[in-house]
């Protein structure tokens, strides 16, 4: 249940970049209905002559009604709905093996609260009518609540690997320098938000001319990030353990999946499809890296084995 649950998450990012991608963060004006409805309208019709008035937001009138963006905002919170009864039932399913693994409960009950704000969370942005800083705080909750479930996973699974503590160092480096290129990229995101609003749609060429050094710094931490995933990635390959060898096996397709897809953005104008793929990249980075550093842990000698005895 908590594999499935990571997996529901990571599938709930790219669904938001998708999201962002066609511009229906404010196809649902309020929350938790939308447009005061808990299945939303599908034409124009079903709603009242002053519906922009009626469910302005910050103050400001919303935009034309687009059947399009409404649903696609709809069914984000609808998947978002039932990650929160995934999470509700990885943490149920925990409390029977607190005995064996408290850290199992532990970390499932952390991943439902942050579902739970998360929520809150995603309230607020669309009261805010997406409000700047709100979107790259809604985007590194996301990421904890990933954390969390990925966590309890890795403790069910109970796989025994050799400490590591250089690869456990490397790989925590890598992870979280990874964490501030999603951040800085979300920022960047938020710009090219305004831009396509101020400029038009139609004027993608444009975008990246128009954001300022934040995008420099972005575009300079892909350099210190693949270092990183290098380093991970040629200590790792020598590893005792599969699965360690494995996922550093894969860190350089991810990392340069990653770069192509930054680039691609940078030199087509932006091309909309690249957008969720390029931050699916960075999600499945940071996945593993997570993995990586928790399983190259360096645990007390014979800790793990004491605390099995006393869980029998």
């Amino acid at each position: 249940m908590a594999g499935i649950t990571v997996g529901a998450v990571i599938f709930l990012i790219l669904v938001g970049a998708l999201v962002r991608m066609t511009g229906s963060g404010m196809g649902c004006p309020d929350w938790p209905k939308c447009f005061g409805q808990w299945v939303p309208p599908t034409d124009i019709s079903q709603l009242p002559a002053d519906y922009k008035i009626r469910f302005q937001v910050a103050g400001k009138e919303i935009a034309d009604f687009d059947p399009y963006k409404t649903w696609i905002e709809y069914i984000n919170r609808l998947i978002g709905v039932l990650i929160g009864l995934f999470a509700l039932i990885t943490a149920a399913l925990s409390l029977p093996l607190r005995r064996l693994d408290p850290w199992i409960t532990r970390w499932s009950a952390a991943g439902l609260v942050l579902v739970i704000l998360q929520g809150g969370l995603g309230a607020y942005v669309v009261r805010t009518n997406l409000k700047t800083g709100i979107i790259t705080l809604h985007m590194l909750m996301a990421l904890l609540v990933l954390a969390a479930f990925m966590a309890a996973w890795m403790r069910t699974l109970r796989t025994q690997a050799n400490a590591e503590p250089g690869l456990f160092r490397l790989s925590l480096a890598a992870l979280l320098l990874t964490l501030v290129q999603i951040l800085l990229g979300t920022q960047v995101r938020e710009q090219i938000d305004e831009l396509a609003i101020a400029l038009g749609s139609d004027r993608r060429a444009e975008w990246i001319a128009g954001l300022d050094a934040l995008y420099d710094v972005h575009k300079v931490f892909y350099y210190v990030l693949a270092a990183a995933a290098a380093a991970v990635w040629w200590q790792g390959r020598r590893s005792g353990t599969r699965a360690l060898r494995l996922l550093s096996w894969s860190l350089p397709a991810v990392v340069a999946a990653e770069v192509l897809l930054g680039l691609g953005m940078h030199h087509l104008a932006v091309p909309a499809v690249f957008q969720p793929l390029h931050l699916l990249a960075a999600t499945l980075l940071f996945a593993g890296l997570f993995l990586m550093t928790g399983l190259a842990w360096p645990r007390r000698p014979g800790a793990e084995q004491a605390h099995d005895e006393h869980a029998r």
